[in-house]
């Protein structure tokens, strides 16, 4: 089967999305499937590369962009290349050119639309694209969600609740178990940090409540906090550290390649998702925590997010936005290494088998064969 990916970026690019583009292509690839992505170039790399058996990417150069959202020509000449090429045409929404697109010239093939978010903050924007995001998922043969929270309480799918469905996303995981078992590097990894550390990884944007996990550490003197990943708030997160005084203790590290990524999450001790708004729906970060037997601090988030880490399982749950909460449950998880290693492992176990890159593969394959 021939699978076309419709997508905003893919790695090297950071980001949620990015993940799971890169773990759906990947995976389906892995099962003897040829699967092409299409992406905008956003390092100017624009050779196609071949990340995993099966996969090839298509990166698009592009001149400006709105946030996440990049204007190219060169994707839309990819896109009406490769349109008719697949079995399957696979979108990843809320995209408002993809949407476009697919309106212009429609492919043959039948179209599957991931639902990763409703448009949350971007008011304005969510207006004007809603016509054409509805034309798209009118013509979708079924559309996927990640959490059955999206399917229930999305404001924008319920007219097409009898077509949606729900698979959770898969993440390869191998890189982050195997570091744990490299001492040197756990070791190094330490030392470059300043001794124990607590993680946090994601964009820098609104939704990620790095601002409020900051705002924690100043009753928290005895941690060290990393939080790796790049975006458009981190001169805002910079001048609020400095603000704190708490520069010798929060680092913002940007993004790393996977190799780093690993070495952190094996030399951390606790793992943070402060997200604070519900434009945070899954958060497969957790995933790579939990895999690499970390603890993980999550928020109640009326979304997939609390799904993914359990409270009192894998890790504690705290009210978002609320910093006393996580200041307290930073401090538990600290300085209770028995509760730690009982999380962490719990935690592995999950990853590896509800959120497997192969499980949800094979889910996605059956979804694919059903629409045709």
């Amino acid at each position: 089967m021939r699978i076309l990916h419709v997508a905003k970026f893919y790695p090297p690019a950071f980001g949620g999305m990015e993940t799971v583009v890169a773990s759906m292509a990947e995976g389906v690839g892995a099962l003897g499937h040829e699967v092409v992505v299409l992406a905008h170039a956003e390092d100017g790399d624009t050779q196609p590369h071949h990340p995993a058996p099966g996969v090839t990417v298509l990166r698009a150069p592009y001149r400006f962009a709105l946030g996440t959202l990049a204007f190219s020509a060169a994707y839309l000449r990819l896109y009406r290349e490769w349109r008719n090429w697949a079995d399957v045409v696979h979108v990843h929404a809320p995209f408002p050119i993809a949407d476009l697109l697919i309106a212009l010239w429609p492919p043959k093939a039948p179209v599957i639309v991931t639902w990763h978010s409703d448009v949350v903050r971007q008011k304005l924007l969510k207006y004007a694209v809603a016509p054409l995001a509805h034309a798209l998922c009118r013509r979708a043969a079924a559309i996927h969600c990640s959490a059955e929270f999206i399917r229930r309480d999305s404001r924008f799918l319920p007219r097409y609740r009898a077509k949606t469905t729900v698979i959770p996303f898969g993440r390869a995981v191998d890189a982050f178990t195997a570091a744990t078992l490299d001492e040197e590097a756990k070791t190094l990894t330490r030392a470059a940090r300043g001794g124990r550390f607590a993680l946090a990884v994601g964009r820098l944007v609104y939704y990620k409540g790095f601002d409020v996990l900051i705002r924690a550490m100043t009753d928290l003197p005895e941690l060290r906090l990393a939080i790796i990943g790049d975006g458009p708030l981190r001169a805002d997160l910079e001048a609020l550290i400095a603000s704190l005084g708490l520069a010798d203790r929060v680092m913002l590290l940007g993004g790393l390649p996977e190799s780093d990524l690993a070495a952190h999450y094996a030399a951390a001790d606790v793992f943070i998702l402060p997200s604070t708004h519900r434009s945070e729906t899954f958060a497969l970060v957790q995933v790579e925590a939990m895999a690499a037997g970390l603890p993980v601090i999550n928020t109640s988030l009326p979304t997939g997010v609390p799904d993914v880490s359990l409270d009192g399982i894998t890790g504690l749950t705290v009210p978002p936005g609320e910093g006393a909460a996580l200041t307290q449950a930073l401090r538990i998880l600290w300085h209770d290494p028995a509760l730690r290693a009982r999380f962490g492992a719990a935690g592995r176990v999950r990853a590896l088998t509800v959120f497997s890159q192969s499980a949800a593969a094979e889910k996605f394959v059956k979804l694919y064969e059903a629409v045709q």
